[in-house]
C-alpha cells in the first residue's frame, strides 16, 4: 500500500493536543495548524477532524470551568485535507452555569460553510441520582472479547470495508496511521454471527497518544477527544451490518449529536500520566430511505456511561445482485 504524501493529508501518527492545536486569527476565528486525517489516504477530511477541533475552537471563548455537554453538528460540504479549516465562533448565551456557542466552518480560499454547530457548556455539578444502565460488556460480548486486553485488538482499519480489508491482507497488514489516538477494532463476528442487522454491534477501544498533561488542565481538549473518536468508521457499520460490504455507492455524514453525560474528571483520558481506555458500544438503528442511523454508548474503564451519541448518514447502496458481484465469492463481512 502506498502511503501518503505528507503535503497532501494528516495520514501521520500524531499526539491528539498536536493534531487539534489551533491559531488564532481574529476576534472569535481559529484556523487548524495539523492537517485532518483522511480515510483511504485521498484528501477527503475525515468528518470527526472538524467536529471535534469546532468544539475545542469553540471553547477558547468559555469562562474558566465550563466544559462541553451537548454537540449537535451539520455536514454541509466535504472536507479538504490539503486546506486548513477556518472556524468561527459565535456567542449565543452566557449563564452561570450553563452558555452556547455556534461555529461556523470554512476553508480557505473561504467559499461556503462546510461544517456548522451547535454546543453547549457547563459546570461541574453533583446531584442526588445518578442511573445508567448495567455496565454488561464483558458478560454480553464475552464470545467476542475472550479475555483480551483493549491493547491487544489490531488498530482500527483506514476504511472499514471489504476492499480495504483486501487492500490490507495483500499489504501485510499494512494500514493507513490514525492521527490523535489508539484506536483498536474488536472483531464481532463470534457475537454477530447469527444475529439480524439491528441486533448486531460493533465494539471500539480507544485512547489519546502523546501527553495530555502538557496543555495543563484542559478539560474539554480531553472531551473532544471523545467526540474525535465516534465517527471513527461509524456509517461503514451500515452496509456491513446489512450484508452489503462496500456495495455502497454514496456515504457521508449528514448530522451528529453526542451528549456527555459526566463531570470532567469522569471525561479526562489520562490521569497522572496514565491513560485510559474507552469503548464505544455502537449499533445501527434504523436504515432506509438511503439513509442510516448509527448510535452508540461510550463506556469508561469503571463501567462508567459517559457519552450518548446518533449520526444520521447519507447511504446510498445498490441492489443485492450489485453486492453479491462487488463483494465476490472471497470477501467476507467482517462484523
Amino acid at each position: 500500500m502506498d502511503h501518503d504524501d505528507a503535503a497532501a493529508n494528516g495520514n501521520q501518527y500524531l499526539s491528539f493536543a498536536q493534531l487539534m492545536r489551533l491559531d488564532k486569527v481574529g476576534d472569535g476565528a481559529f484556523k487548524s495548524t495539523a492537517k485532518a486525517f483522511s480515510p483511504g489516504g485521498t484528501t477527503a477530511a475525515y468528518g470527526g477532524h472538524v467536529y471535534a477541533q469546532a468544539v475545542w475552537a469553540a471553547s477558547q471563548t468559555v469562562r474558566r470551568g465550563f466544559v462541553v455537554s451537548n454537540v449537535t453538528g451539520f455536514f454541509i460540504l466535504p472536507g479538504d485535507t490539503t486546506r486548513p479549516f477556518v472556524y468561527h465562533v459565535r456567542t449565543t448565551r452566557d449563564g452561570g452555569r450553563y452558555c452556547t456557542r455556534s461555529v461556523d466552518v470554512f476553508q480557505e480560499p473561504q467559499g461556503g460553510i462546510c461544517f456548522t454547530c451547535t454546543c453547549m457548556f457547563k459546570v461541574d455539578e453533583q446531584s442526588d441520582y445518578d442511573c445508567q444502565d448495567p455496565y454488561d460488556l464483558p458478560r454480553r460480548y464475552r464470545s467476542a472479547l475472550g479475555d483480551r486486553r483493549p491493547e491487544d485488538w489490531p488498530e482500527a482499519p483506514s476504511v472499514d470495508s471489504p476492499w480495504y480489508w483486501e487492500m490490507q491482507a495483500a499489504n501485510n497488514g499494512t494500514n493507513h496511521a490514525f492521527p490523535g489516538l489508539s484506536l483498536r477494532k474488536v472483531d464481532m463476528e463470534p457475537f454477530n454471527q447469527d444475529r439480524g442487522p439491528l441486533e448486531r454491534r460493533q465494539l471500539q477501544f480507544y485512547s489519546t497518544t502523546g501527553d495530555m498533561a502538557a496543555v495543563g488542565e484542559e478539560h474539554n481538549l480531553h472531551a473532544c477527544a471523545h467526540l474525535y473518536a465516534c465517527d471513527r468508521n461509524s456509517l461503514f457499520m451500515i452496509p456491513n451490518h446489512l450484508g452489503a460490504g462496500d456495495g455502497y455507492t454514496q456515504m457521508a455524514s449528514l448530522s451528529y449529536t453526542v451528549v456527555l453525560h459526566v463531570t470532567s474528571q469522569e471525561l479526562a483520558t489520562q490521569v497522572n500520566g496514565k491513560k485510559r481506555w474507552f469503548c464505544q458500544e455502537a449499533r445501527i438503528s434504523r436504515a432506509g430511505g438511503n439513509r442510516g442511523l448509527h448510535e452508540s454508548r461510550i463506556w469508561g474503564e469503571d463501567g462508567r456511561h459517559i457519552a450518548t451519541t446518533m449520526q444520521d448518514g447519507l447511504v446510498r447502496i445498490g441492489s443485492p445482485s450489485k453486492w453479491a458481484a462487488k463483494m465476490g465469492s472471497a470477501r467476507k463481512a467482517k462484523m
